[in-house]
């Protein structure tokens, strides 16, 4: 890579830096819009959901719908393709998804993407404080196996809008280390530095070994109903990549016993476990440097993964 060029995970950083104004239409364009596209709609109440996400604002039309429209112009993309590409075309998977009901424009000369999916009953894991089990831990490992088992004809490539999730570990390196360096006040960072060597030093993912992936498994976009795992909300990371970014949920998400089943129920392989592993660091420590201070989920979030693999050296 030349040196004036930069690595996908410094443009991640660039971008969130240079977007945090959020400028999607108002509610009464979107209403008027989305009532002319889908009738059935024209009528109901639209509510803001309270979000932690920085890429879409969601509102619940209805009882059945939720309207999803970019917050800021980096995150169109992914609204605009690759969410309703994986709500189309992955099929009969084990776990609840969102389906698209319908998605288009605002008028010109604005042109802002906009969705409209099925509405998934349940409360986030994040928000309801439930503790992940070994059951939730199977449900996740299958759901992963038949998601990676699905056509990836039209799985978008890693790229900035779905910042990067799935790219070669070795496309994060400098930005990883930067970031290990920035927060080393806070953290273990030769044991951090350690981890991230280790992914390195591993197989790559081949090209034929990358699927579809989901891009963005945490707690807040996982649904659970009647005290079990039963959906997997938020597609706009998702698309063509190595399975390990999907499999970084083992670290992120499970302890103890839940942990072990599901690395045990994924049966993957110790390089993609170490990749795995490389990518919870990444993107933790790089979402740490940036959202510290904040007091927001996503820092707490990766404070406590960071905690753990400092410890787990």
């Amino acid at each position: 890579m030349a040196e004036d060029q930069a690595s996908p995970a410094q443009e991640e950083i660039s971008t969130r830096r240079k977007s945090r104004v959020s400028t999607p239409p108002d509610i009464d364009t979107l209403k008027r819009i989305v009532g002319e596209s889908v009738p059935d709609l024209a009528d109901k109440t639209y509510s803001r959901i309270r979000s932690g996400g920085t890429d879409n604002s969601i509102y619940r039309v209805g009882d059945g719908h939720a309207l999803r429209v970019a917050r800021r112009h980096e995150a169109i993309p992914s609204l605009a393709y690759r969410e309703p590409v994986a709500m189309r075309s992955l099929k009969d998977l084990p776990l609840e998804t969102p389906k698209l009901v319908a998605n288009g424009l605002t008028d010109a000369p604005e042109e802002w993407p906009w969705l409209v999916c099925s509405w998934l009953e349940g409360e986030s894991a994040e928000a309801s404080g439930h503790v992940l089990t070994e059951t939730d831990a199977r449900r996740l490992a299958l759901f992963l196996l038949d998601l990676q088992g699905q056509r990836r004809d039209f799985a978008a490539e890693p790229n900035i809008d779905n910042h990067w999730r799935g790219c070669a570990l070795a496309q994060r390196d400098e930005p990883t280390r930067g970031a290990i360096t920035d927060v080393a006040e806070d953290f273990d960072a030769i044991a951090l530095a350690a981890i991230w060597k280790a992914a390195l030093d591993t197989s790559a993912c081949p090209e034929q070994d990358r699927t579809w992936i989901h891009g963005d498994l945490h707690a807040a976009n996982l649904l659970i109903k009647d005290g079990a795992l039963s959906g997997v909300i938020d597609w706009g990371l998702s698309g063509l990549g190595d399975p390990a970014s999907d499999y970084m949920a083992g670290f992120t998400l499970f302890e103890g016993a839940a942990q072990d089943t599901f690395w045990k129920a994924s049966g993957i392989t110790e390089s993609v476990w170490r990749r795995a592993r490389g990518w919870a660091l990444s993107t933790s420590v790089i979402a740490y440097a940036f959202y510290r201070g904040t007091k927001t989920p996503i820092e707490k979030r990766s404070r406590k993964l960071l905690d753990d693999l400092s410890f787990s050296v």
